[in-house]
């Protein structure tokens, strides 16, 4: 009797492994899928005359960063990662945070926004690592379809009504509508009609953004720039330097 059961459990597992074998080939094909996509163009082609305010945004993945040299390169200002979900923060982003706006260049934080984990312990989590006097523009929402966020077991109106969540919850503490960051493909899914009165930060790489009042324009992920080793992404703002210091100054 005891041999049978130990067959059955055997068999059991057999099978169950068998499912998590598929499962996890499914999810790996998507997701391999979903980046080829992502990632089919290398980079718009900036028009330097309509787009002069040029920007970076970093984390810790950027390795050593020489902030002299990117000044020198007409960098105004630079996001900078600084949490994700409820218990993860960038290593490199108080030394980020203080080197570049040493030299001048304008700094904001972003959070990646976790679609598994709720709005108010996420928020609550940024604002105990990036306290107000740190940055100059209103705190970053990262909302993507990516890494972690390929599938989640909240349902879209709920992932909603967490990034809601988060972002009354930083507006309260920072006095200041946050900025949210995404692609074209969440901001269809869950931006789109939802949020319309955050100022947006577009990640468009196969032209310029289609979206209606976007403020700032990721271009491409694979920029470089003197002062970085690494491949990095670079920005723009929708605006000549006088409307750029109008929104910085609002």
């Amino acid at each position: 009797m005891i041999r049978k059961h130990r067959k059955n459990r055997i068999i059991r597992w057999f099978f169950i492994g068998i499912v998590l074998i598929v499962v996890g080939y499914v999810l790996y094909t998507y997701g391999i899928s979903y980046y080829r996509n992502y990632y089919s163009c290398g980079g718009a082609r900036l028009n330097d005359n309509n787009y002069p305010v040029k920007g970076l945004d970093v984390s810790a993945h950027q390795g050593n960063i020489n902030w002299k040299t990117v000044a020198d390169s007409d960098i105004r200002f630079v996001f900078i990662k600084a949490t994700e979900g409820i218990n993860f923060s960038d290593t490199s982003f108080t030394n980020n945070c203080n080197a570049a706006r040493k030299e001048g260049i304008l700094v904001g934080a972003y959070h990646f926004f976790r679609f598994n984990r709720e709005g108010k312990a996420q928020a609550e989590w940024f604002f105990s690592k990036v306290k107000p006097e740190m940055i100059d523009f209103p705190p970053i929402i990262d909302v993507e379809i990516a890494y972690g966020n390929l599938f989640s077991l909240f349902k879209r109106d709920k992932i909603r009504s967490e990034i809601f969540i988060f972002l009354r919850h930083i507006e309260k503490f920072y006095h200041k509508k946050p900025i949210i960051y995404t692609n074209n493909k969440t901001y269809d899914e869950y931006i789109k009609g939802n949020f319309e009165d955050y100022d947006l930060w577009i990640c468009k790489l196969c032209g310029e953004p289609t979206q209606k009042d976007w403020i700032f324009w990721q271009y491409t992920h694979n920029g470089s720039i003197a002062g970085v080793d690494n491949e990095v992404d670079l920005n723009t703002f929708n605006g000549d330097y006088n409307s750029f210091i109008d929104y910085i100054t609002k």
